[in-house]
């Protein structure tokens, strides 16, 4: 009898172990996507329109994390707009990835999603 209840209470602590290293995947990944816009934006608001090369590799390892399903849609360009419109589309295919039951109507609900 005890041995049962420690085999269960077992499964069920690596069960809520997979559950938490999952969730704290998708806030790291998601964390990742907000650096790469940060960095976007602030070449944006400069005006600059070409990414410079040194960034767009640590861009690249910043989300080298996430599931290629995600960066399927990221746009490998030296145009800061191009990139940056892209980064939104992993970042929907990112809560479409943790949720895939779910799928939002619009912003709002991506938004509300992510919290």
């Amino acid at each position: 009898m005890i041995d049962e209840t420690n085999l269960a209470i077992e499964e069920l602590q690596e069960e809520i172990r997979r559950e938490n290293e999952r969730r704290y995947a998708f806030y790291r990944m998601l964390n990742a996507t907000d650096r790469v816009l940060w960095r976007l934006e602030e070449l944006n608001r400069d005006g600059i329109k070409v990414i410079p090369e040194d960034m767009r590799e640590r861009m690249r390892e910043s989300l080298a994390e996430l599931p290629p399903s995600c960066l399927e849609v990221l746009r490998d360009s030296h145009l800061v707009q191009e990139v940056l419109d892209s980064i939104f589309e992993v970042q929907e295919r990112l809560f479409r990835w943790r949720d895939p039951q779910r799928v939002p109507e619009d912003e709002e609900e991506l938004e509300r999603i992510a919290v």
